[in-house]
């Protein structure tokens, strides 16, 4: 294929015309229709009354605190999952990845949900509790900002070790060795070694993490109460029931400024601590008899240790060895836990979430499969996630390629791509919302499908971006050397070995789509009913275990096309692998 200088070619403009015409009209044109909607009319009085008002400074104030809790908290337990992981291989790498992978692709209104069954009056922690005769009558857990700060860390670890794995990959495990050798303890060792060259790791899990905290209203909704509400959670009450947009609006840019003010205060200091990383040339200033006169053999000499630290040491590694299998052990059951618990519930026969269940019964799956409000919103979620695979699929190829290889701006380019996951989701919703309304969208099919298309795009184009960087360019142009037009080139060459990448992101695209719930209860209302805004609905007005059922179908379908995916693509890769068989000559 044609090489890109920097310098956009009709060809390339043809190219990236589809991308540019969705991030303006669709991404940058919503969150503009935020800005006269919030400013218009009496604004300084609007927002006069969100920074006098002790209630909505109270809401902003609650929502940073939290969000900036379980963003460390989901730090801390999230490091040492991606050092693991990234160490892992084999079998112990697979397992790794799909615990990791399963929570991230499961619908954040299951993972909420599962902690009602978890935390309620009558769910696992308290019935454990008075089975084991601790306590006498329930606690109340739920409604909290306990039950938030879990469900919140719950969801976020995914993300942070996603974020983190990929750079602690490319760290060389032996500078944990060298770092003993010069007599640095483990712990030491981990945070003056190890995090520092992590650091750039950190701070993309940290800014991912903490957006996704500060546009969360699922989980304060379900499991706070009014005195813990976020910020996200007034902005979604304030459009779900028409109240008022203009202040809807000036929260939904309170919301971003916040958001936008501490993650650059963040970053700069992601940047302070990574500063020696980025050495100058220091010029050497020793003396040259001083240099001549340096004794060598101390290089030879080899190190005695004390027999009291020679016994620290050996109490380290026994301890390590028992650490990582605890640790695997309990951050699994975090992990697993509400999606696991989950199963028994659905199939209970009460009436009301209780674990264990009195008694077991298929009631619950019966009356959704025969619901049609349910099979409706099902097949509603699938037309939009399978428009939306197509949508994102088509546009990331098209993107990749007007592109090419040599891009001089390809770093600015990718940071406006991937500018939609720097957004708070709730706030793009708001402004989707707003702008869609003028023009006939919301609660239309058609508007969900390019505000999802918006929201999955990036992480698709990042999926066929890796995968075409990785074709080897000289297959091209061998081709264009043996008279191939550029046509013939993608079409025999450049498609089949960017087809895996392509399946893998088809996968992403449809489940993404199918679990996403903010925009998806933003945009609609009555006359399209995704499953999330079903599932919504139905666990504000209703905690039967019919919610719990639709969940283990959703979790169940995930987990399918997860499988599935990881047979395609390792069976690939063994077809890959296996030598090719000379074919006999003819006698």
């Amino acid at each position: 294929m044609r090489r890109s200088s920097g310098f956009v070619n009709w060809e390339q403009f043809l190219l990236l015309a589809p991308v540019t015409i969705l991030l303006l009209l669709a991404f940058a044109l919503p969150l503009l229709a935020i800005v006269p909607e919030a400013f218009g009319g009496d604004a300084a009085g609007r927002f006069m009354r969100i920074f006098d008002s002790p209630v909505y400074r109270t809401v902003i104030w609650t929502t940073v605190r939290i969000s900036l809790e379980a963003t460390v908290i989901t730090l801390v337990v999230s490091f040492p999952l991606a050092w693991i992981w990234s160490r892992a291989t084999g079998v112990k790498a697979l397992l790794l990845g799909l615990l990791v992978l399963v929570p991230f692709l499961t619908n954040v209104l299951v993972r909420t949900f599962a902690w009602l069954a978890i935390l309620g009056q009558h769910g696992l922690v308290n019935a454990t509790l008075l089975d084991l005769g601790l306590i006498s009558q329930p606690l109340p857990l739920l409604f909290s900002e306990t039950a938030v700060g879990l469900a919140l860390v719950n969801a976020s670890i995914p993300m942070m070790v996603f974020a983190l794995v990929s750079v602690l990959r490319r760290i060389d495990g032996r500078i944990l060795l060298a770092a003993h050798t010069l007599g640095a303890n483990p712990v030491r060792a981990w945070i003056g070694v190890v995090v520092p060259l992590a650091i750039r790791g950190i701070q993309s899990g940290v800014t991912i993490v903490f957006l996704f905290t500060m546009a969360s209203f699922i989980a304060p909704a379900f499991l706070g109460n009014q005195r813990q509400q976020m910020l996200a959670q007034v902005v979604q009450s304030e459009i779900d029931i028409g109240a008022d947009w203009a202040l809807a609006a000036a929260l939904g840019i309170t919301l971003a400024v916040v958001a936008t003010i501490i993650v650059t205060a963040l970053s700069s200091g992601a940047r302070y601590l990574s500063r020696w990383q980025r050495p100058g040339l220091v010029p050497l200033t020793l003396p040259q008899e001083h240099v001549e006169q340096a004794d060598t053999s101390l290089l030879r000499r080899p190190v005695e240790l004390p027999p009291s630290r020679l016994h620290i040491l050996a109490g380290f590694r026994v301890g390590a060895r028992l650490v990582e299998p605890i640790y695997l052990c309990v951050i699994s059951v975090f992990i697993l836990l509400p999606l696991v618990v989950l199963i028994p519930v659905s199939f209970s026969s009460a009436e009301v979430l209780i674990f264990p269940p009195p008694g077991y019964s298929l009631r619950w799956f019966e009356t959704i499969f025969g619901s049609q409000e349910w099979i409706a919103a099902a097949l509603t979620s699938l037309r939009i996630g399978a428009a939306t695979c197509v949508a994102t699929l088509v546009i990331a190829t098209l993107t990749v390629l007007g592109f090419g290889r040599h891009f001089c701006y390809q770093r600015s380019a990718d940071a406006l791509l991937l500018s939609p996951l720097t957004v708070p989701s709730v706030v793009f919703a708001l402004g989707a919302y707003l702008a869609f309304a003028r023009v006939g969208l919301v609660d239309t099919e058609t508007g969900i499908i390019i505000a999802h298309t918006v929201l999955i795009f990036p992480i698709v184009y990042l999926v066929v971006s890796a995968t075409y960087s990785s074709i080897d360019h000289w297959l091209s142009l061998a081709a264009a050397s043996l008279g191939a037009n550029p046509w013939r080139i993608f079409r025999t060459i450049v498609f089949p070995l960017l087809l895996p990448g392509l399946g893998v992101g088809a996968l992403l695209a449809m489940l993404l789509s199918f679990d996403e719930s903010v925009a998806s209860i933003f945009l609609s209302n009555l006359s399209v009913k995704t499953l999330p805004r079903k599932l919504w609905e139905g666990i504000r007005f209703n905690t039967s275990p019919e919610s719990a059922a639709v969940s283990v179908v959703l979790l169940g379908v995930t987990c399918a096309v997860v499988v599935i995916g990881m047979v395609v693509v390792l069976g690939r890769r063994k077809n890959a692998l296996l030598p090719v068989q000379p074919h006999p000559e003819p006698v």
